[in-house]
């Protein structure tokens, strides 16, 4: 089998935070920023992150959420502004890899860790929240630009700048 490498272009964390929109405070754990160093990616999350709404986000089939690089122009584009790191809440923003050419069930070394690709990702509220876009679930839906998720098969620390590894 031929190796495919994709580079992680900003591995990002974040933890709860309380965000205010239409005057009503809310908790989210979707305010990440790119990582500095190395950080432990365990079961459930990585070292450093964590989810505000455990019951819709996070645990072993969300541990990891990642969003394709590849994406952020057509949203610049469309929502004619700049974008941040992290902008759609992901924990990994990666190049190459998109909805398209990765299948559930996807198996990658990152760093240390294995991890497998679980399941679509499903954009809550919130990321109109922070984006100011009341309508923006639906377009990542419409678009099928959704990122994906990762459970984690073996733990191992993840460095900024690591690459994802296809093995199976």
């Amino acid at each position: 089998m031929k190796s495919l490498h994709y580079p992680v272009l900003s591995l990002n964390l974040g933890k709860p935070q309380t965000l205010e929109y239409d005057g009503k405070k809310i908790e989210t754990g979707i305010m990440k920023q790119p990582a500095e160093s190395s950080v432990m990616l365990y079961r459930e999350n990585f070292e450093g992150d964590g989810q505000a709404d455990l019951v819709n986000h996070g645990g072993s089939d969300k541990a990891v959420c990642v969003y394709p690089a590849e994406h952020y122009p057509f949203w610049r584009e469309l929502l004619s502004r700049p974008l941040p790191s992290a902008a759609f809440g992901e924990n990994l923003t990666v190049a190459g890899l998109t909805e398209e050419n990765v299948c559930i069930g996807d198996v990658f070394k990152l760093d240390e860790a294995v991890v497998q690709v679980s399941q679509p990702r499903q954009p809550c509220v919130k990321l109109a929240k922070k984006l100011g876009v009341k309508e923006m679930v639906l377009k990542v839906q419409q678009t099928g630009y959704t990122g994906f998720y990762f459970r984690v098969l073996e733990e191992g620390r993840v460095a900024p700048g690591a690459k994802l590894e296809l093995l199976s």
